[in-house]
């Protein structure tokens, strides 16, 4: 099978942040305040569901607690708003996943 270079430089690139990223902790991901930001993300679960570890796991991300809420695909939106379905720490993972909270109501502390 031939592979374009831009699937070439995609496989380095994730490689690459591999070898580069330090594991993440739980409670990394999360602001020093404890505030998060109001997100709506494709999926929504915890580190123990097999979707989510199938993205953490390559990207060498271990978090403590396997109950910890993990955002999959994840876009900021207004708090409040009805499509608000995760409360999520200022650093996400390669752009990929967010470690945070679930929302109360629509709505992020």
């Amino acid at each position: 099978m031939k592979k374009t270079t831009a699937h070439c430089l995609a496989g380095l690139s994730a490689a690459a942040a591999l070898v580069l990223s330090p594991p993440v902790t739980a409670g990394q991901a999360l602001a020093a305040d404890g505030s998060t930001t109001p997100m709506r993300c494709r999926s929504v679960g915890t580190a123990r569901d097999a979707d989510v570890a199938s993205v953490l796991q390559p990207l060498g991300v271990h978090l403590q607690n396997p109950d910890t809420p993990v955002g999959l695909s994840c876009t900021p939106t207004r708090n409040g708003g009805p499509d608000v379905n995760f409360c999520a720490g200022k650093d996400p993972i390669h752009g990929i996943a967010v470690i945070g909270r679930r929302p109360m109501g629509h709505t992020c502390p």
